[in-house]
């Protein structure tokens, strides 16, 4: 094995590693910090984690796909699947991506159009990800998504309130501009008030995320919770 090889092998292990960090790290948000709250009655089987009741979050600015605002009030009357990545993820942003336009689609032949979830990338990468990058990425997958950016300090505000974990990795013997993002890749469910209620755990599969999906909205009409 050359060299080069081995630095390049190298530099995969690390990136293996980051990413079970990644998820070590998501675990102890699940268990350390939601499970706690959440009372045996209140527990729905997904395939993630279910809050016991819809938690509020602070307003944001973001730009979406269109040049528009995107804030809070941009949540508000519908739900919300919001997953965070880059346009430039090799794997797991594109693989989720297929999987919510499959989710959506079979939503789409089981929901009224107002039951359907609004589906919403925001960038980690928003140094690359300008609105026109954003609107390219997310219409490749479905027209009806949505991309939003903002500056570094705004992204990072969000990732922190909402307990997302991105960390940028240098490409081993490249320049500056040659780096992979690894970032938390569960996808955040939001109520109609805009409340975050669940996360959906990676990997993700477009039958389950159907099946817990309309699970929650059936369990939210029926207990009148989340609404």
């Amino acid at each position: 094995m050359t060299h080069s090889e081995q630095k390049k092998r190298y530099g995969k292990l690390i990136t293996f590693l980051l990413v079970d960090v990644l998820i070590i790290i998501g675990f102890i948000v699940y268990f350390g910090i939601i499970s706690p709250r959440l009372s045996n009655h209140q527990v729905m089987k997904i395939d993630g984690v279910v809050l016991p009741q819809g938690e509020a979050i602070d307003d944001f600015q973001l730009t979406d796909n269109k040049g528009h605002q995107f804030t809070k009030q941009n949540l508000l009357g519908r739900w919300t699947m919001m997953f965070f990545g880059f346009t430039n993820c090799g794997m797991v942003c594109p693989t989720t991506m297929a999987e919510l336009n499959k989710t959506y689609k079979m939503l789409q032949k089981n929901l009224a159009q107002n039951e359907l979830p609004q589906v919403v990338m925001v960038s980690v990468d928003p140094d690359v990800d300008s609105v026109a990058r954003m609107n390219s990425y997310v219409n490749a997958f479905n027209p009806n998504f949505i991309g939003v950016r903002a500056d570094i300090d705004h992204t990072v505000q969000l990732e922190k309130q909402l307990h997302i974990a991105a960390a940028k990795i240098q490409v081993d013997g490249a320049g500056k501009h040659h780096y992979t993002i690894n970032h938390t890749a569960d996808i955040l469910l939001f109520n109609p008030k805009g409340e975050l209620v669940a996360y959906l755990s990676y990997p993700h599969q477009a039958d389950q995320m159907a099946k817990d999906y309309q699970l929650i909205l059936a369990q939210s009409a029926e207990n009148k919770i989340y609404q």
